[in-house]
């Protein structure tokens, strides 16, 4: 019985590797937490890339298609600080980290790094890929389902229910808030010896901030940001990429809609592409 069972495990599991193997895009989230998961997988186990993207769900909704030689390692529900701690996590440091200011003193969450960097599992993903969160029998089934009906679960869509905006809006207004200057410069602090120790290793950090509705653009806990960025990361030591001034859609007031998404991507290039021949021009 013991061997029929191991035998039968062998087989599936044969199987499962084989499916995986052959079809190495295969593979969607089903949720939030298994999409961090899937993305920063992808990230480590992936070849380097010389441009990195740290943020929060702000930016991690960015549609990549027109940067695609840039890699994300922005998440939903989690922090600035969890992207930067996935690339150390990698070991492999790329030439520019882009890092989204919005939210950047935000405290980060030690179970996503701590899924990728402990035990023995993050080391048998990296040589057998069927025991990737992607490959999970869920994730692949979720697959199959969304390509059989035509569904790219990149894209979404630009219908914005304009109540409920206005209602998220009203709501972000009254319930405004600031972390106590103490507890925000201790954040800031931190951040800041992160950012170091990717410094010291030849990166450079370049912020950007992500366009929200105009009538959010100058809540509390923006501005504090602003002012304790420019305090922490001087202007004159650190570049910050030019803001979007574009009326963008936001579903929330926060999140770009997926036509906003698509509309910053290109901005992105854009200014991308004018860092790209600033530094040619300066070798």
């Amino acid at each position: 019985m013991i061997k029929k069972s191991i035998l039968c495990f062998a087989v599936l599991f044969g199987l499962h590797l084989s499916i995986v193997l052959l079809n190495p895009t295969m593979g969607m989230a089903t949720h939030q937490w298994q999409d961090n998961v899937i993305k920063a997988q992808q990230f480590i186990y992936a070849e380097e890339s010389d441009t990195v993207m740290v943020g929060t769900s702000l930016s991690a909704r960015i549609i990549r298609d027109s940067i695609p030689t840039v890699r994300s390692v922005s998440f939903g529900g989690c922090a600035v600080e969890d992207g930067l701690k996935i690339i150390l996590s990698k070991g492999n440091f790329p030439k520019y980290i882009l890092a989204e200011t919005n939210l950047f003193f935000l405290d980060g969450n030690p179970e996503l790094v701590s899924k990728m960097t402990e035990g023995v599992l993050p080391v048998l993903r990296r040589w057998i890929p069927s025991l990737r969160e992607q490959y999970q029998p869920i994730c692949l089934f979720a697959s199959m389902m969304a390509s059989a009906a035509d569904i790219n679960p990149q894209a979404g869509t630009s219908t914005v229910d304009m109540d409920l905006l206005n209602e998220s809006i009203e709501h972000h207004i009254k319930y405004d808030w600031q972390m106590p200057e103490p507890q925000a410069e201790t954040r800031m602090g931190d951040m800041k010896r992160l950012v170091e120790m990717f410094e010291a290793k030849g990166t450079r950090v370049l912020f950007f901030e992500m366009p929200v509705n105009e009538r959010l653009t100058h809540l509390k806990r923006y501005d504090q940001t602003r002012e304790l960025m420019q305090k922490t990361f001087p202007a004159d030591r650190y570049t910050y990429l030019p803001f979007d001034t574009t009326r963008y859609v936001t579903t929330d007031g926060e999140h770009l809609d997926y036509e906003g998404q698509q509309v910053f991507s290109h901005y992105f290039k854009g200014v991308l592409s004018d860092l790209g021949r600033s530094a040619q021009d300066r070798n």
